[in-house]
């Protein structure tokens, strides 16, 4: 909750904690028209992002938050929407919300987020009497698990005339290859798939537990793969001059205090709270990319084929293209 909206905010959530309605022919139809809405929302969203839903679907494989992501958001979310469409048995799909409704909801165990001031969280308290307004009240978190799928290269032909490419690898967190990543992105990757191969985009990003390499709006397929496997040869073969890496630490760390609207504030800090991120270990992260070196990029630059090799493809793309690199998947799907 914004503080600008706190009072509208509870109003709403008390709507939906204590008045939703599953059943009945306006339930009904409402669930089918919010799942015919998010059916060709998504089909919109695969022609103008598809390497998000590419980097999602690749890096479900090695990271649980992903796996998670891909299932609630990505292709396997529009498979779901697509059978709910196809069953169109909405009677037991209010049936099953119910459940999951008052399993979840109603167990008075929910955690409100305000961003704003003191005074606010006085309103707060007053519209919320009875909670528990300290962070350390707050139950022992127990952090989501499930089994990963074994990785397997796919693509999916959508109707745009381009391609969306991704390889993703396993990688352990180590806030150091931020920069490694800003090499690849910049130096790399945007001359010769950006201005050379013609796509609107592309770049390298260094998460939690995954790596990656992107293109956007590219008219190639093959030729981007191929261009990613050399990258890591011609890093590791750069030398790096202080100004070098100075540019590349700065970039690297300001994008960890990117300023931020109030909203995208909030959620970010949110995410800290839940996943247990300090103020210590955000310096932490800081003075690492600040110590990197020339001999350590180098280092990493040549063990980037090595973890690049352990990856997984996942393109959407046009039909032509997609057919075309038919030897690069495993398996073809028409969304």
């Amino acid at each position: 909750m914004l503080e600008r909206s706190l009072e509208k905010a509870v109003e709403l959530g008390s709507e939906w904690l204590y008045e939703t309605k599953f059943s009945g022919p306006q339930a009904e139809a409402a669930m089918e028209r919010v799942a015919s809405q998010q059916k060709l929302l998504m089909e919109q969203k695969f022609l103008r992002e598809g390497h998000a839903f590419a980097a999602m679907r690749a890096a479900a494989h090695f990271s649980v938050e992903s796996a998670l992501s891909e299932r609630c958001n990505g292709v396997s979310y529009y498979h779901y929407l697509c059978e709910l469409l196809e069953k169109a048995d909405w009677t037991a799909l209010g049936k099953k919300m119910e459940e999951l409704w008052k399993s979840v909801l109603k167990k008075n165990a929910l955690t409100v987020s305000l961003h704003g001031s003191d005074a606010a969280l006085d309103t707060l308290k007053k519209l919320l009497p009875g909670s528990a307004f300290a962070a350390e009240k707050r139950g022992e978190a127990k952090p989501y698990t499930e089994e990963l799928t074994a990785p397997v290269n796919e693509a999916f032909i959508i109707d745009g005339g381009v391609n969306y490419d991704v390889l993703a690898w396993p990688m352990p967190r180590d806030s150091r290859r931020r920069v490694l990543a800003r090499v690849m992105s910049y130096e790399y990757l945007w001359h010769n798939i950006r201005e050379v191969g013609g796509a609107y985009g592309t770049g390298m990003l260094s998460s939690d537990g995954v790596e990656y390499l992107y293109t956007y709006r590219d008219p190639h397929l093959t030729e981007s793969y191929d261009t990613f496997a050399k990258g890591p040869a011609e890093l590791a073969a750069r030398d790096y001059t202080e100004k070098d890496l100075n540019d590349l630490i700065v970039g690297a760390v300001a994008k960890l205090d990117t300023p931020r609207k109030p909203r995208a504030e909030a959620r970010e800090l949110d995410r800290q709270y839940f996943c247990g991120i300090t103020e210590a270990m955000k310096a932490a992260d800081r003075k690492a990319l600040c110590a990197v070196d020339a001999a350590l990029l180098k280092e990493q630059a040549a063990g980037l084929a090595d973890a690049m090799a352990a990856g997984v493809k996942v393109t959407f793309g046009s039909r032509d293209a997609v057919e075309a690199a038919g030897s690069l998947f495993d398996r073809v799907e028409t969304l």
